[in-house]
C-alpha cells in the first residue's frame, strides 16, 4: 500500500515572500530606532531653554521699573508722555525707548528693567545671525551675579528686548472686558526674553513690569 507523506518543505516562492515581509518589518523597526535616537536629546534641550529663559526673566522682574524708582518701589513720573504719577513723584530718567539701556552698570549691578534692553548673551560657538537679535554682538552668557556660564551653555543664546507696552491700543490694554483704568503709555514695560538653542530653535517668554 502506498502512503502519501503530508510533510513537505517550503518552496522558493514562499521563502522569497517570507524574506520580503521580514525585511519590510525590520526596516520599519530600524527607522523608529533611528528617529528615536536622533531626537532623544531634544526634550532636554527644550527644558534647558525654558529654564534659561525663566531664570533670566525672573532676574529682570526683580529690578526696578526705572532708574529713578525709589528704594522699596514707587511711581515715577514722565515729563513727556502719559503717566498716572503725580508731580510730586521722582522724574523718570529714561524718557523714551531710545534711552533704554545700561546706565553705566554691568550685569551684576543692573538695577532697573530697561538696563537689559538690546542685550545678547551667548554661549560658546554661537553665531549672532542665528539668534533672536542678529544685529547685536555677542557678550558671554552670564548668570545674575555676572559669572561666565558660556561654556556650560554651548550653542545657547539669550536676547533681551524691553519696550513700553502701555497706551491706547497696546497689547496690555487689549483685553475683554475692557479695564476700568487703562495702563497709560509710560506706565508699563514689556520684557521679551528670546532663547535660541543648538538646534536653531527659538523660545520667547514675555512679561510686564508696571510703574508703581
Amino acid at each position: 500500500m502506498h502512503i502519501k507523506s503530508a510533510n513537505r518543505g517550503i518552496t522558493l516562492v514562499e521563502l522569497i515572500i517570507f524574506i520580503a515581509i521580514v525585511s519590510v518589518a525590520l526596516t520599519a523597526v530600524i527607522l523608529v530606532y533611528i528617529n528615536t535616537t536622533r531626537y532623544s536629546a531634544d526634550p532636554m534641550i527644550r527644558i534647558r531653554s525654558i529654564e534659561l529663559a525663566q531664570s533670566t526673566l525672573e532676574e529682570i522682574l526683580l529690578k526696578n521699573f526705572d532708574e529713578s524708582t525709589p528704594q522699596g518701589g514707587g511711581c515715577v513720573r514722565f515729563p513727556t508722555g502719559s503717566s498716572r504719577c503725580a508731580a510730586g513723584n521722582p522724574t523718570a530718567t529714561a524718557q523714551t525707548e531710545a534711552a533704554f539701556g545700561a546706565d553705566g552698570e554691568t550685569r551684576a549691578t543692573f538695577d532697573d528693567v530697561d538696563d537689559y534692553h538690546n542685550r545678547l548673551y551667548c554661549g560658546q560657538g554661537v553665531v549672532p545671525a542665528r539668534t533672536g537679535c542678529p544685529a547685536l554682538s555677542c557678550s558671554n552668557l552670564l548668570d545674575e551675579s555676572g559669572n561666565d556660564i558660556s561654556a556650560a551653555y554651548r550653542g545657547y543664546a539669550v536676547c533681551i528686548k524691553v519696550a513700553f507696552a502701555g497706551g491706547a491700543g497696546a497689547e496690555i490694554n487689549n483685553v475683554s472686558p475692557a479695564p476700568a483704568n487703562d495702563v497709560l503709555l509710560n506706565d508699563a514695560k514689556r520684557i521679551d526674553v528670546i532663547v535660541s538653542d543648538p538646534l536653531n530653535s527659538r523660545l520667547k517668554l514675555s512679561s510686564y513690569r508696571l510703574n508703581f
